[in-house]
């Protein structure tokens, strides 16, 4: 057998030592001074804004949610914008919508209905036949285009009204809808302006359901009106408690706010007797949230509402709140409360290591295992085969305690995770692998990250395209493709932790800590990553990157030739996968004993092929086992040499 010693294949702009392979709009970007190539945002950065203050009225069993809406857009771009390009998520149900992912009937509704459309108060069509940009709205469309009266000129500002409304699916349609016939969710329901950024422009990609999101940061003030004796959660703060909250419920809610202990705020039998919400036959709730990706919502007149609060910034003392709502069926969601507290403790004293960013967390009941700003959607995971493999409810809290790591990735770094999931979903697997170290220990976590991020998902098969850049736009690959799923979640995990290993635990947390205060509340893309970790101070680290992130690679090592020199045992190591992985050796002696020698990533920085592990104690070698951990070689028949 031969081994290549030549470096892996790297997407190449042709120059010597070129650094990372830069894109034209990035290239672009450099040139107009919004970002910089060491890592920092330009001087010219900028980011457009929206203000959205919406009512919605739902009030179950009626599935028609009704909405008015006003939305203040500011242009802080440098260009006249003369249309507004609108997303609307609610048009995937209809049914000559273009999907990624198989439907049922009960999946199709008309989409979302807009009423009333007005531009700076001058009423407007918003399906016009006449317009020049009709084209760009075709049947099963999720984006709209409208050509404005005017153009929005730099700095300049548009105030939109819309009247709109929506039939609601069951929840397992796509993360959103009736959960049952008195618990809905609502989740991407509102039209927005969507992404127009320094680097490319308006983001007009259809949303298919095949990858997640690309919004903005927006203010939102959103009113819910609904029935008395539901309950209303939402991303965001309740301004107004004693409006539609008896002053029982207001108190116990309140000292939740300021103490460790779990309470319960309501039972279902509660809310149905009365002596939970207000009296008026319907109520608004009224929410606030700033400065968020996006706003989600959550009612029911039967689920039990508990809560408590955590220190996330021990320095100053403040905490932050933590709620669970779910049915009494779900028994594994009885100990949630606490499994958020556990989550934001160590994502905000750990990994990453910055304080929840803000007032606090709410996990529904629901079917969609999914997050949104401040709101967690996840299913009870009762009688699953993978909870029968880990302790009593242990796998309900590892898949909340994953929804909750977002809220650092995307939503407060502000992550495009429709073109470049792996800064979303690869962090957010990396922190749950670290996390769970803790709950579960070392082995328990290796086994459930090995099964579940890696071989489940078709990673080590031969044909699964595993080789695939993480850096591969996500929007340019079918949502169907096993590298789908591995390229954004476990191989990015494992290209963050084998870059943890490389650099040890200060330089790596230093670089990811300057990534995130430089970007937080922007819009960072994966070079302005990659360089605030070089820029950070501890060193350059541009040849990993091209190897992990930007190489077609693979993993598998291989032992191979072991010599004796000297009292010295010499093992060759070889890579034909070509990824830059850190391993172990395990060295068994013919006195009986053993010793476990481990290798950091830097092993493979001179040469991509090959190196070699000398290990000096004068002991009689008698077997070499080559053990990669969580970092699953593809092909184990070779990690092995026996005397």
């Amino acid at each position: 057998m031969s081994w290549a010693n030549e470096s892996p294949w790297v997407i190449s702009n042709g120059q010597a030592d070129a650094g990372l392979y830069e894109p034209r709009h990035i290239q672009k970007a450099y040139e107009k001074g919004t970002r910089s190539r060491d890592g920092k945002p330009g001087p010219n950065y900028w980011q457009n804004h929206a203000t959205h203050k919406i009512k919605v009225t739902v009030a179950p069993p009626d599935k028609k949610v009704r909405g008015e809406q006003v939305i203040i857009y500011t242009n802080n771009s440098p260009d006249p914008l003369p249309a507004l390009v609108f997303r609307m998520y609610m048009d995937a149900h209809k049914p000559e919508a273009l999907r990624e992912y198989p439907t049922s009937r009960d999946f199709m509704t008309s989409g979302i209905t807009v009423e009333e459309f007005s531009v700076d108060g001058a009423v407007m069509l918003w399906d016009d036949p006449k317009s020049p940009v009709a084209g760009m709205n075709f049947p099963g469309s999720t984006t709209h285009t409208i050509l404005l009266p005017k153009p929005i000129p730099p700095k300049g500002s548009v105030s939109i009204k819309m009247r709109w409304n929506y039939d609601l699916v069951r929840d397992k349609g796509w993360k959103e809808g009736a959960i049952d016939d008195s618990t809905f969710f609502l989740a991407y329901f509102f039209p927005r302006v969507t992404n127009y950024s320094d680097d490319s422009g308006w983001d007009t990609r259809l949303f298919t359901m095949g990858r997640e999101f690309n919004n903005d940061f927006a203010d939102f003030d959103v009113e819910v009106v609904s029935p008395r004796d539901y309950v209303v959660w939402a991303t965001g703060e309740l301004q107004n408690p004693a409006d539609v909250l008896q002053p029982e419920i207001v108190a116990r809610l309140k000292a939740s706010e300021k103490s460790d202990q779990v309470a319960t705020i309501a039972e279902a039998a509660d809310i149905k007797g009365g002596k939970v919400t207000a009296r008026a036959a319907m109520l608004s709730w009224k929410w606030r949230a700033k400065h968020v990706p996006d706003f989600a919502l959550a009612l029911s007149n039967h689920y039990r509402w508990q809560a408590s609060s955590v220190v996330v910034a021990p320095s100053t003392g403040r905490r932050v709140g933590v709620q669970a709502a779910y049915a009494d069926s779900a028994t594994d969601f009885k100990p949630m409360v606490e499994y958020g507290r556990q989550a934001l403790q160590f994502a905000s004293t750990k990994y990453p290591g910055v304080p929840y960013p803000y007032p606090k967390t709410t996990i529904i009941l629901g079917g969609a295992d999914e997050e949104y700003p401040m709101m967690v959607n996840d299913g009870s995971n009762i009688g699953s085969p993978e909870a029968a493999s880990l302790p009593e409810n242990a796998f309900t809290g590892f898949v909340a305690t994953h929804e909750i790591l977002h809220s650092w990735f995307p939503f407060y770094m502000g992550i495009n995770e429709k073109r470049y999931p792996f800064m979303d979903e690869g962090w957010t697997t990396a922190f749950e692998y670290l996390r769970n170290r803790e709950v579960l220990g070392v082995e328990k976590a290796d086994a459930l990250f090995k099964d579940f991020r890696v071989v489940k998902v078709g990673w080590p098969e031969a044909a699964s395209g595993n080789e695939i850049p993480v850096i591969t736009p996500h929007d340019s690959l079918f949502g169907q493709a096993s590298v789908f799923a591995f390229n954004q979640y476990g191989k990015a995990a494992l290209g963050y932790l084998a870059l943890k290993d490389l650099m040890g635990d200060e330089a790596f947390k230093k670089g990811l800590h300057t990534f995130m205060e430089r970007w937080h509340g922007k819009r960072p893309l994966p070079w302005d990553m990659f360089n605030s970790f070089n820029n950070a101070g501890v060193g350059d680290h541009s040849w990993f990157f091209k190897n992990w992130f930007f190489g077609y690679n693979y993993m598998d090592l291989a032992v191979g030739e072991v010599r004796t020199d000297g009292g010295s045992h010499i093992v060759k190591v070889h890579n034909p996968g070509g990824m830059a992985m850190p391993f172990d050796l395990i060295l068994n002696y013919a006195d009986g004993t053993s010793e476990r020698v481990h290798r950091t990533p830097a092993a493979w920085q001179s040469d991509g092929g090959a190196t070699d592990v000398t290990v000096s104690n004068g002991k009689t070698l008698s077997a070499v086992t080559l053990d990669t951990g969580i970092f699953v070689d593809f092909n184990p028949k070779d990690n092995s040499w026996k005397q």
